[in-house]
């Protein structure tokens, strides 16, 4: 019997370090798998900071295409002037045209480069925002706005639009780079998955405030819509229905998670195959304290 006990014995220690074995690895995978979806998640967010980038190329060369031609145009009616004075033949009439040239490049130029430099602006705290999600007070129809410039480049050689009926005094103790994440992988979405095969389709951003303490974002698009049996699984991470397509399964993963992580609200989806999407965010109008190792 005492024979029997000590076998026992061996055995449950075994059976307890195996057990152990197991639990650490079992930990150590979970590890690399948290530390895989971290590195993903970052390289999308490095993904919509490259879109930015292309946003910026893309918006500043109007302006700064015109300011080239004005400054151009000029430079031609600089030199007829300069031969006039040369020559000695110059007329006051010349001198007049010359002068109002002159001003006509100034103002040019002028609201050229202040076209520029607002566009400038607009990114650069599109940027800071993102890279640094850091938490401001800001206004929800203004940073909305932002963001949408930027992606505009998306949209070019498409009939696609977007509507917008945002009221101008809504205003959020947040971080905006979240929010503007959010709004931006919404509409990769829907130009991605919802209006594939579409020539025009149309996204609609509402917002309303609920009560003092919560701000309702509505977003809707009129494309393809989602069928109910993947419905319950769209928020899920790597879940995507264009598996070697180049879509990472990550896009709406991110946005469930910073809507009820860093901006501490709630989503909600409705939709069905053929009838579009909305997608509804409960947002409080003052973000949660992040922990100081966020």
């Amino acid at each position: 019997r005492k024979r029997a006990e000590e076998e026992l014995q061996r055995h449950r220690e075994h059976l307890e370090e195996l057990v152990a074995e197991r639990t650490a690895a079992l930990q150590r995978a979970n590890g690399d798998l948290r530390q895989a979806m971290t590195q993903l998640v970052q390289s999308e967010k490095l993904a919509a900071l490259g879109q930015l980038v292309a946003g910026v190329a893309h918006e500043l060369n109007t302006p700064l295409g015109n300011a080239r031609v004005v400054a151009s145009t000029f430079g031609e009616h600089l030199r007829v002037f300069a031969a006039a004075v040369e020559s000695g033949a110059l007329r006051r009439s010349q001198m007049e045209v010359f002068l109002r040239q002159g001003q006509e490049a100034v103002d040019l130029l002028e609201r050229n480069t202040a076209r520029a430099a607002d566009l400038i602006g607009h990114f650069k705290q599109v940027a800071v925002d993102q890279a640094s999600m850091r938490r401001r007070r800001f206004n929800l129809r203004e940073t909305i706005e932002e963001v949408l410039v930027t992606l505009r480049p998306q949209f070019k050689h498409t009939a696609h639009r977007i509507e917008q009926d945002i009221p101008g005094d809504l205003e959020l103790d947040s971080y905006p780079g979240p929010l503007e994440q959010v709004i931006a992988n919404l509409i990769g979405n829907s130009l991605i998955h919802g209006f594939s095969g579409m020539e025009a389709g149309c996204i609609q951003l509402q917002a309303h405030a609920r009560g003092p303490d919560q701000v309702i974002l509505r977003y809707a698009d009129n494309g393809m819509g989602i069928p109910s049996n993947t419905l319950n699984h769209i928020f899920e991470p790597f879940f995507t229905t264009r598996l070697g397509q180049g879509g990472s399964g990550l896009g709406l993963y991110i946005v469930y998670s910073l809507v009820t992580g860093v901006l501490g609200g709630a989503i909600q989806v409705e939709s069905s195959s053929g009838q579009g999407v909305t997608f509804s965010l409960a947002l409080p109008r003052t973000a949660p304290d992040r922990p100081a190792s966020g």
